[in-house]
């Protein structure tokens, strides 16, 4: 009981030292900032589409171009609270927020499915909020702890149905595992692990049914899909699927896994925790469901790593999975509480240490106070400076046309790097349109090159530096294709702007 209650107490501490740390990066951020990253522009940007009747563009439109493997419910949720006159960086934390609480939830029901006592569901459920990841991410609109939350309370309810075999639990989890890849694409998968652990249960009844009702919701809701979107929906997931993979990439899959894993201890430990629980359940065969769902995420997590630009976000599920994990083996009796205790405190003191920030110890605060916070009044500078009524324009973060209640150019600019290298028609066409100068202004997102603003007029041995660098850091074909024509005329981080070079004497 002794050991219990100190384990208890140890994970209780690390959430509380997770929100607060959570809390002051979100108190330093928020407001008046906008996302910090692209890819949260590029959701964002969604939502504004289909609020304003554009449900997936065209990779190619007279409104430029599109082109996303994005699944739609985030964004539509996103659309909705926009239609409802919501400000969209609120309305977008909201929805990010909330997804981390769905997912708490989810990770709470699945645990005391697993017959993990409340005492300890409550307080593990609590960890999601005490990792770096959580940390990084509350400064961006993300999809992933949303899918997360739908494909665990699907497998949850699954594995109710075998104890409790009632037709709603298998529909309810049909529902939310198609829900889930209505939220991300890859979530599809997590069927796979949700069907062997009721085939290893022996309900190969409720297998075949869940598996047959779940293909079924997620075929009519992808028709539904195309049907709204005039056919773009297909489309644009066909062009975008494997985010530009190729044979060589896969060399790559393991390490990138690795270092993505090892950067957050909070979710690598217990992933190191759960694989040794998982080892020492196989070798005694006592696989439960939490361990086969366990390794259907891993494995699903690994296979993602392959394609590029996986960043740590697509570890949330990982996350969900492993603390599952952990707590069968606490209530089980197969991992030490008192040991579990005591990592779980040292946990809580490294967390302390990167959220004070203490010296030389990477944490997101010191990052995010390094760069500088995103200020929304920055876009609105650049728009009064460099971008009057009726400029054309170009920016490869599409929270430039957004924020200022414009449609962008360019809705995701890693597809269409990706388009302009596979020489398709929309690559080829905005090939054309750089060349020719057709755009007054291109608008690029600033990289750690430059560490203050600067203007044309800047030419010192510094400034020039940083340019060399800036370029160096922009390998992609757009960026260099944008190069040839374009140069820097000024730098409002975190934007740069550039204008057409000059072509007479």
């Amino acid at each position: 009981m002794r050991d219990r209650g100190s384990l208890v107490a140890a994970l209780w501490t690390l959430v509380a030292v997770g929100l607060v740390g959570a809390a002051r990066v979100m108190w330093w951020y928020w407001p008046g900032s906008f996302f910090d990253g692209v890819t949260s522009h590029v959701w964002a940007a969604l939502a504004w589409d289909a609020a304003h009747g554009v449900f997936y563009r065209p990779l190619l439109g007279p409104d430029g171009y599109g082109g996303t493997r994005y699944m739609p419910l985030l964004f539509l949720l996103h659309a909705l609270l926009i239609r409802w006159h919501v400000d969209l960086v609120a309305s977008g934390i909201a929805l990010m927020q909330g997804s981390v609480v769905a997912a708490a939830a989810a990770l709470c029901a699945a645990l005391r499915v697993a017959d993990v006592p409340r005492r300890l569901a409550w307080p593990l459920a609590g960890t999601l909020w005490a990792t770096v990841l959580f940390q990084r991410y509350c400064t961006d609109l993300r999809a992933d702890y949303l899918a997360a939350a739908l494909a665990l309370v699907g497998a949850a309810l699954a594995q109710g149905a075998v104890s409790e075999p009632r037709s709603w639990r298998l529909v309810g989890a049909a529902g939310a595992c198609a829900l889930a890849a209505l939220t991300k694409m890859t979530a599809v998968l997590f069927v796979v692990p949700i069907v062997v652990s009721l085939v290893a249960a022996r309900r190969r009844d409720l297998a075949a049914r869940f598996a047959a009702g779940t293909v079924a919701l997620v075929v009519v809701a992808a028709g539904a899909a195309e049907r709204a979107s005039a056919g773009r929906f297909l489309e644009n997931i066909a062009a975008t699927i494997s985010g530009g993979m190729v044979v060589s990439d896969l060399r790559h899959t393991i390490p990138k896994f690795a270092q993505e894993l090892v950067a957050d201890p909070f979710v690598s430990v217990p992933f190191a925790i759960a694989v040794a629980c998982w080892y020492r359940a196989a070798r005694d065969r006592r696989l439960g469901f939490a361990h086969i769902y366990f390794a259907g995420v891993a494995l699903v997590t690994i296979a993602v790593f392959t394609s590029p630009g996986i960043v740590a976000n697509q570890l949330v599920d990982l996350e969900l999975s492993s603390t599952l994990v952990v707590g069968v083996a606490l209530a089980n009796g197969d991992f030490s509480r008192r040991v579990a205790a005591w990592i779980y405190a040292g946990l809580a003191v490294l967390l302390a240490a990167i959220s004070i920030p203490l010296p030389r110890i990477p944490s997101v605060i010191g990052t995010l106070q390094a760069q500088g916070p995103r200020q929304r009044a920055v876009v609105q500078a650049v728009h009064d400076g460099f971008l009057p009524p009726g400029a054309r324009y170009l920016s490869t973060d599409p929270g430039v046309a957004i924020l200022a209640g414009q449609r962008p150019v360019v809705l995701d600019a890693f597809s269409l790097d990706r388009f302009v290298r596979d020489g398709t028609p929309a690559g080829r066409d905005v090939e054309r349109r750089i060349r020719a100068r057709e755009f007054d202004v291109v608008v690029l997102r600033d990289t750690s090159a430059f560490v203050h603003d600067m203007n044309a007029g800047d030419r010192d041995p510094a400034s020039d530096a940083a340019t060399v660098r800036y370029w160096a850091e922009q390998p992609g074909p757009l960026a260099q294709l944008i190069r040839t024509t374009y140069e820097i005329r000024a730098v409002r981080r975190p934007f740069v702007i550039l204008a057409a070079k000059q072509t007479g004497p």
